[in-house]
């Protein structure tokens, strides 16, 4: 990995980074997701201020220079991400009243707004050892019943259902390549929607290996946080019930989800790091770009 060996290396690199996803940051972003670098906002505005032959800044949004129609598209994109939000808040109530889930939180795309009108919401779940088929069949279940759950070709403004761990399971470091830049922005870009304590838990247990691309650990994104105290009541409630059976509950749910799972893993084999299915890890990402991602990143840096 390429040290950073200035204020005005890191913002390049950051800005380098986000350009991989046509989009531009605000001056507030640039220090909550400064790669290799820590710095105060003053410093980072005024380094920001002499760079601009290398730095394009439109509309408060700041980019590589030659790139500053990805500025506008960014202020398209905001509004197609509110909608999106909309119906986050919406249908939240489900994962409360899912067994067994102690954290969801969006991921990708709509955490940080750079969203499409086929978007779909990428969702990020952490539950109980144990108990992650449970979780994950129920999950299934409930969002298909009110239509939210992607499936086949119905993508657009649904929850995508395709990373699962438990509790055991949510240090991401285990997955992570020898650079990965990627799953690190990832980790601190997520924004939760349900259950604060999980959450805050996934951000400890990622601090140490995180910090090799970050030197200041982002403060956490809890403004979409709910509680749904009804849905969650009811989830108890049906989680109490399954607790009855033992591990009864989980060995059937596996079994029900086993061969489709099994199917589909070999399906998408070829799929570097993105598809492990065992009984503390659910992932399933067909085209997982890290890999490609951390290609392109490397090769920018070096330019620097």
């Amino acid at each position: 990995m390429r040290e950073i060996l200035s204020l005005r290396q890191a913002i390049l690199a950051t800005l380098h980074y986000f350009d991989l996803f046509d989009w531009p940051l605000t001056s507030q972003e640039v220090e909550d997701y400064l790669y290799g670098w820590s710095a105060p906002q003053s410093a980072i505005s005024a380094t920001l201020a002499v760079m601009k032959e290398e730095v394009g800044h439109v509309h408060g949004f700041y980019c590589l220079a030659g790139r500053e129609e990805i500025c506008e598209l960014r202020k398209e994109r905001a509004k197609i991400s509110e909608r999106l939000w909309k119906r986050v808040d919406r249908f939240s109530w489900i994962f409360a009243l899912c067994p067994f889930v102690k954290t969801v939180a969006v991921c990708n795309s709509l955490a940080y707004g750079n969203v499409k009108d086929t978007s779909d919401i990428d969702v990020f779940i952490i539950v109980e050892n144990g108990k992650l088929q449970t979780a994950h069949f129920f999950l299934k279940v409930l969002t298909q019943i009110f239509r939210m759950r992607v499936h086949h070709d119905k993508i657009a403004g649904r929850f995508c259902l395709s990373f699962f761990v438990s509790e055991k399971a949510v240090n991401l470091e285990t997955l992570a390549f020898p650079f990965d830049p990627h799953l690190a922005y990832f980790a601190w870009m997520m924004t939760p929607i349900y259950g604060e304590d999980a959450y805050l838990k996934f951000l400890h247990a990622n601090e140490k290996w995180a910090g090799r691309y970050f030197r200041r650990i982002p403060s956490p994104r809890l403004k979409r946080m709910k509680k749904h105290p009804v849905a969650s009541f009811f989830g108890f409630i049906i989680a109490s019930f399954l607790r009855i059976f033992g591990g009864l509950a989980e060995a059937f749910f596996n079994q029900v989800q086993l061969h489709k799972d099994q199917e589909r893993k070999k399906q998408f084999s070829s799929s570097l790091g993105g598809i492990l299915i065992n009984k503390d890890i659910f992932k399933f990402h067909e085209d997982d770009p890290r890999q490609r991602v951390a290609e392109d990143f490397m090769k920018r840096l070096e330019s620097i």
